[in-house]
């Protein structure tokens, strides 16, 4: 027979950001509709009962998923701002801290929700943080236009575009590939804010930068 501390292993060995990547991960490559805890459980190597004791059901996992990511994308933003007054070194910052959280610390983005997944009070929650992160975007973006450091440009439609771009890096993206996380999250990181730049411009890449 299991003692009480036997059973209680798995559970411990089941952090939140495990979960999360792995949730994450499988989300990402079956879609929503197609994972099952089951699946998420299967990867862990634990059972669906102990993943029931940190989850309550499948749409909470995706929520925690879309509330990691944005965090990660705002946290991102931060740092850049407290790190550097440059438009462009902060949007190339902020960008790499986004792409190399969702390929090395989550696995997948989840962040492009498919229709009917959320319920409408996680839905409303998620959405007014995608905003945020959406409108700190188009600020800095804002200020690097009125610095002429970047391009005129429609900042909506910008965004658009680089959440676009870096959404979906995760459909193609491996860990097991020839590039880590953070080799991706600099190079695509360099290549979007070098669209915008003035003409003239120094790429915003530095050596050695995060």
């Amino acid at each position: 027979m299991r003692t009480g501390e036997q059973r209680a292993r798995p559970r411990q060995g089941l952090s939140r950001e495990r979960i999360l990547a792995e949730a994450a991960r499988i989300f990402n490559r079956l879609g929503y509709h197609g994972a099952t805890l089951d699946d998420v459980a299967r990867a862990l190597g634990v059972t669906k009962a102990a993943l029931y004791y940190h989850v309550a059901n499948k749409e909470e996992l995706l929520f925690q998923c879309c509330k990691v990511a944005i965090a990660i994308g705002l946290e991102g933003i931060r740092r850049a701002q407290a790190e550097t007054a440059a438009p462009d070194e902060q949007l190339r910052r902020a960008l790499a801290a986004y792409i190399e959280g969702m390929t090395d610390q989550l696995r997948g983005s989840v962040v492009i929700l498919e229709e009917g997944t959320l319920s409408p009070e996680h839905y409303r929650e998620v959405k007014a943080e995608r905003d945020e992160y959406e409108r700190e975007l188009r600020g800095i973006i804002a200020r690097g236009v009125a610095q002429e450091v970047f391009v005129p440009c429609d900042l909506r439609l910008v965004g658009f575009a680089l959440l676009g771009a870096m959404n979906w890096i995760p459909k193609w993206y491996s860990p097991a590939g020839s590039r880590s996380g953070r080799e991706v999250a600099e190079v695509f990181a360099a290549y979007l804010v070098r669209g915008l730049q003035a003409s003239g411009r120094a790429p915003a890449l530095t050596a050695g930068a995060p």
